[in-house]
């Protein structure tokens, strides 16, 4: 005789007349287990789903979260020198975003005086090719950026004119390294290797914020694997619906000086005209 039975014939013992509920629950018993396991297979293809993204699949959506049409910020820029001296830079940001996927950023500097009037363009095509351009009212005349200056220093800052627009993602490799929390703030780990060795900067590991998408930090090695420069978001914020950075700094661990950019009056959406954003244009 089972188990099942003995009870059975026990209870029948016990209490005559009463049906014995061995099968109730065995059945009830299946179907709690059934319940947890299915529970945990959610769990685990939840899981699944949530670290099923590659590398490239993260930075791609970083690359291609929604910032509007166009936008437009009052940008103020403070350099630091490795003794504390600053250097203040005031400057108005255009980005215009085209529905064939090409985007273009215009920035013209406000103050100081020895600035002011100089205009920096970017014009980037739908497969992610980047040309630049400056205006400098000293000279008169605009000026393509060649690729070999991309790392020379932007205005004098410890950004670098590469710094400044997106990246091409064919340019890179990337590994998901895992996860890490910044400031309360649950990220995913990314390391971008650069596909051409000759680049200063061999690779870049980020921390994109994964509510935001947002890169929230930047760790850049140089050729040696050397930890030569840092970028730290320090506030964000949603302005019209869009995830926005606010506060950045720049840190060039060699040579110890700083940059930050604080991004106020950002508007999204206004009607900027493509007429805006033209090389001829620059300097008028």
């Amino acid at each position: 005789m089972n188990n099942c039975a003995q009870i059975a014939g026990a209870r029948a013992s016990r209490a005559p007349g009463k049906p014995a509920h061995c099968g109730a629950t065995t059945i009830f018993a299946v179907k709690s287990l059934f319940v947890l396991l299915f529970g945990l297979v959610l769990m685990i293809a939840a899981g699944a789903q949530t670290t099923s993204q590659s590398g490239y699949d993260i930075m791609k959506k970083a690359n291609d979260k929604p910032t509007g049409n166009d936008m437009t910020a009052n940008v103020l820029m403070k350099i630091t020198s490795k003794t504390g001296s600053v250097k203040t830079r005031e400057f108005v940001m255009y980005e215009l975003k085209q529905k064939d996927g090409s985007s273009s950023i215009l920035i013209k500097f406000l103050q100081p005086a020895d600035v002011k009037g100089t205009s920096f363009l970017i014009l980037e095509s739908g497969n992610g090719e980047k040309s630049q351009y400056i205006y400098l009212p000293s000279l008169k005349k605009v000026t393509r950026i060649a690729a070999s200056d991309k790392n020379k220093p932007f205005m004098g800052s410890d950004l670098t004119y590469d710094d400044f627009g997106s990246r091409k993602l064919d340019d890179y490799s990337f590994n998901l390294l895992g996860e890490e929390i910044l400031e309360g703030r649950a990220c995913w780990k990314i390391e971008s290797v650069s596909k051409d060795t000759s680049q200063s900067t061999s690779k870049i590991i980020s921390l994109v914020d994964k509510e935001s998408y947002i890169v929230l930090k930047a760790d850049f090695y140089d050729k040696t694997g050397a930890l030569y420069k840092q970028m730290v978001v320090q506030k964000t914020d949603k302005i019209s619906g869009f995830w926005t950075m606010l506060e950045l700094e720049m840190k060039n661990l060699s040579t110890g000086s700083s940059t930050s950019l604080k991004f106020d009056v950002v508007k999204y959406n206004t009607g900027l005209s493509p007429s805006m954003f033209s090389k001829d244009g620059l300097g008028k």
